[in-house]
């Protein structure tokens, strides 16, 4: 396979940063079809993922996504022309403990990526964080997972130990919580309003100062319409899975979801 990959592809995004990022995703691309050699991608959110994905296989390039956690939200690709060879590469992803030097202390999800990237460190390089009962694992980039072993020690106002994980790493799926929610139609601010349990007008400005985003993608629309298995996020209010949804008697719509709310441990 000699060619490069169409760049129109780009078109499908609006966002300049996206577009940026796409445009990168495919330097990549082209990449492996030129040197013939396999390459990895940066962590990569949903949105970023399914586009990488779906342009992989349109293409009929070999690709192999992980996380680092069974159920890795965000992953990287090791891209290649061969399934047979990318199958023999090791992972580059390594995880990392970090516990609170203090026993009786807390980490929040906010507050460890900040201290990452605090450190001088891109989102891109740092994969998915999860909660134990009292520490938490951090995917990252094999590159820089031992600057962090000497350089962080400290996640908000808690000093923490860190540790590489060996082996297989065993944390269990993250749990949210099941409810049943109604909203008075399917627009997103709608449905957010509900299942965030805020006011609608709040919702609506939440989205004017970009902080709810769909599927990894800002929000710009209040009346953008939402569907089953969409995510949904809100700064400093949570996730949300959309399960299915049924009209009710009363005409409104009644959604299962679940609701993910800010980690704190």
């Amino acid at each position: 396979m000699g060619y490069g990959i169409d760049r129109s592809v780009l078109s499908f995004w609006t966002e300049k940063e996206k577009k940026l990022e796409g445009a990168h995703l495919l330097d990549l691309c082209n990449e492996a079809l030129k040197k013939a050699k396999p390459v990895w991608t940066p962590f990569l959110g949903q949105a970023l993922g399914n586009w990488l994905e779906g342009i992989l296989r349109r293409e009929g390039l070999a690709f192999r996504p992980e996380g680092g956690f069974p159920d890795s939200e965000r992953v990287r690709f090791l891209i290649g022309e061969d399934a047979d060879v990318l199958d023999n590469i090791p992972s580059e992803i390594r995880t990392l403990r970090a516990t609170p030097v203090d026993p009786r202390g807390k980490l929040e999800h906010r507050q460890v990526l900040g201290s990452l990237i605090g450190l001088g460190l891109k989102r891109e390089v740092v994969g998915d964080i999860r909660f134990t009962e009292h520490s938490c694992l951090v995917a990252v980039a094999q590159d820089i997972s031992d600057f962090l072993l000497s350089q962080w020690d400290k996640a908000g106002r808690e000093r923490i130990r860190v540790e590489a994980v060996e082996g297989d790493v065993e944390v269990s799926v993250e749990q949210g919580k099941e409810r049943r929610i109604t909203a008075a139609s399917s627009r997103i601010d709608a449905v957010a309003s509900s299942g965030f349990n805020v006011s609608r007008t709040v919702l609506q400005e939440l989205i004017q100062q970009g902080k709810v985003k769909r599927n990894d993608l800002l929000v710009s629309k209040a009346d953008m319409e939402v569907k089953p298995g969409d995510i949904l996020s809100c700064r400093g209010y949570g996730r949300m899975r959309l399960i299915e949804f049924q009209e009710t008697r009363k005409g409104r719509i009644a959604w299962n979801i679940i609701l993910y709310t800010p980690h704190k441990h």
